[in-house]
C-alpha cells in the first residue's frame, strides 16, 4: 500500500477510533478500521470513489451525496442512513437556514458528511480532542442528536423573545410590527419545515434501533425525540401567536380607520347644510336678501351657527356618538 492511499485524504474532516477509550485519532489505515466515525465534506471530488473502495454500495453512496435532501431515515440490510438538519451559525447566513448532515452508520462504522460546518459535530470534534467525549458510536448518536437539538431549542428561545417583544404595544408602529411579524413567520415556516421530518427520521430510527443498539440507548433516543417532539409543538404554538397578533393588530388598524371615518363624517354632516346654505347666499345674481343691510352678514353668520347648534344637539340625541 502507497504512502498516498495510507495518507488522510483531503475530504476527509475527521477520523477517530472508538473501539478503545478514550477513542483515539485516526491517520492511516482508513479502509481497514472497525468501531470508528469517519467525517467527510462531501463536495470534494474522489470521495465517492474512496465509499466504494470502503465497501460502501454505490446506491447509497448517491444517497448520501445528494444534493438536495429533508431529515429521513432508511434502514438498509448492513445497518442505516439518517438525514438530520442543524442550526446554521454561520456569520453571513440565517439561522433557520438549516445546514444538512448525513449519518451513514454501515457494518460497525459510522460516516457523517457536511457540505457546510455544523456546530454540533464541532463541539463533540473539541470534547474528543480533550479526551472527554463519547466513549462509543452509539454514545456518539446520542451526543450528535442532543446537541443538535439545543441549537434549534436555543434558536427557537430567540424567537420566543423576539415575539414577546413584538407583543407589546410601544415596540414601534404598527407597520413596523407587522413588517417583523412577517419576517418571524417566514423564519418559523423555515424550521417547521425541516424540524417535522427530522422528528419523523427519529421515531423511525428509534423503532429499529434495536438492531443495532441496546435498549438504554434506544430510551436516551426516544428522550432526544420527545425533546424534538416539544420544539415542534412550541413552533407551531409560535405560530399561531404569529397569526394571532397580526389579526389583532389588523383590527386595531381598521378600528383606527373606522374611527377616524367615523369623525370626518360626522364633520361632514354637520357642515352640509351650512355649507350648502353659504353657497346659495354666495352667488352673484340680483335679487338676493339683505345686500343693501350692513346687519345682513351678522344676522346670516348667526343663523349658521344656530343652525350648527341645533345639528350638534340632534346628533348626540340620536346618540350618534
Amino acid at each position: 500500500m502507497t504512502d498516498k492511499q495510507l495518507a488522510r485524504p483531503e475530504f476527509m474532516i475527521d477520523s477517530w477510533d472508538f473501539s478503545q477509550h478514550p477513542a483515539q485519532p485516526i491517520h492511516d489505515k482508513f479502509h481497514e478500521r472497525q468501531n470508528s466515525w469517519f467525517h467527510f465534506q462531501r463536495n470534494i471530488p474522489g470521495l465517492a470513489d474512496w465509499l466504494i473502495d470502503s465497501g460502501i454500495p454505490e446506491p447509497i453512496i448517491d444517497a448520501v451525496l445528494e444534493e438536495d435532501t429533508r431529515p429521513r431515515f432508511d434502514r438498509l440490510n448492513d445497518g442505516f442512513l439518517l438525514i438530520l438538519r442543524g442550526v446554521n451559525l454561520a456569520e453571513s447566513d440565517q439561522p433557520e437556514d438549516m445546514v444538512s448532515l448525513r449519518i451513514l452508520y454501515f457494518k460497525g462504522n459510522l460516516y457523517s458528511f457536511r457540505r457546510r460546518p455544523v456546530k454540533a459535530v464541532q463541539l463533540i470534534q473539541r470534547a474528543l480532542e480533550q479526551q472527554q467525549g463519547p466513549q462509543s458510536l452509539p454514545d456518539f448518536m446520542l451526543h450528535l442528536v442532543d446537541e443538535m437539538t439545543n441549537k434549534i431549542e436555543q434558536l427557537q428561545d430567540n424567537i420566543e423573545a423576539e415575539m414577546e417583544a413584538l407583543e407589546d404595544d410601544e415596540q414601534g408602529t404598527t407597520s413596523e410590527r407587522q413588517s417583523a411579524l412577517t419576517q418571524l413567520h417566514r423564519r418559523l415556516l423555515r424550521l417547521t419545515r425541516f424540524v417535522r421530518p427530522q422528528l419523523t427520521a427519529l421515531d423511525k430510527l428509534a423503532a429499529d434501533s434495536s438492531k443495532w443498539f441496546d435498549a438504554d440507548w434506544t430510551q436516551w433516543l426516544l428522550n432526544e425525540r420527545d425533546n424534538t417532539h416539544r420544539e415542534l409543538e412550541n413552533m407551531e404554538m409560535l405560530l399561531e401567536q404569529v397569526w394571532m397578533l397580526r389579526e389583532h393588530l389588523q383590527q386595531d388598524l381598521a378600528e383606527k380607520m373606522n374611527r377616524n371615518t367615523y369623525w370626518l363624517s360626522m364633520v361632514a354632516g354637520v357642515f352640509l347644510p351650512i355649507s350648502f346654505l353659504t353657497g346659495l347666499f354666495g352667488i352673484n345674481i340680483g335679487g338676493m336678501p339683505g345686500v343693501d343691510d350692513n346687519s345682513a352678514f351678522w344676522i346670516f353668520s348667526a343663523a349658521l351657527l344656530i343652525i350648527a347648534v341645533v345639528e350638534f344637539l340632534l346628533l348626540r340625541r340620536l346618540r350618534f356618538w
